[in-house]
């Protein structure tokens, strides 16, 4: 399989403080888990795109700064919710991404229309694999709505 560059799928919900992380113009850190990703597969240096659940579209280009880490989440202690807190104190596969906000986001309605990126709404988990077409057409999609 072509593994060129990675898709994480930003739930509003899940993630509430987004806008202020991810907001346009905006850059952050944040630790992402990788799910069923195998953890040798993840380096730092791979190009990722964030695609907003709940209809929000393209919010951000990013990039790896680390490989996979088997860790708690570095923030685990700042969590107030206790059942959060625990969740977050156990050791998982944690990836750390460095996110540009875009100053305008890509309707997901563009997503769906290219035939290259169509599918990629759909995605169900946190981080799936994004092969070097479907990358190259979401920049494209991008860089047509960012300059």
């Amino acid at each position: 399989m072509d593994k060129f560059a990675l898709l994480v799928r930003m739930n509003p919900q899940d993630w509430p403080e987004w806008e202020r992380k991810i907001g346009p113009g905006q850059e952050s850190e944040e630790w992402f888990i990788t799910g069923r990703r195998k953890p040798e597969e993840i380096h730092a240096g791979l190009p990722v795109v964030v695609l907003g659940t709940n209809r929000l579209g393209v919010l951000a280009t990013a990039e790896t700064v680390s490989a996979t880490k088997f860790r708690a989440h570095p923030a685990w202690a700042e969590a107030t919710d206790p059942e959060e807190r625990a969740w977050l104190s156990e050791p998982r596969n944690w990836v750390c991404i460095r996110l540009k906000g875009l100053a305008v986001r890509v309707p997901v309605e563009d997503v769906e229309e290219n035939p290259d990126t169509a599918r990629l709404p759909k995605a169900r988990e946190t981080i799936t694999w994004l092969k070097s077409h479907e990358h190259a057409a979401l920049t494209s999609l991008v860089q047509t709505r960012n300059g």
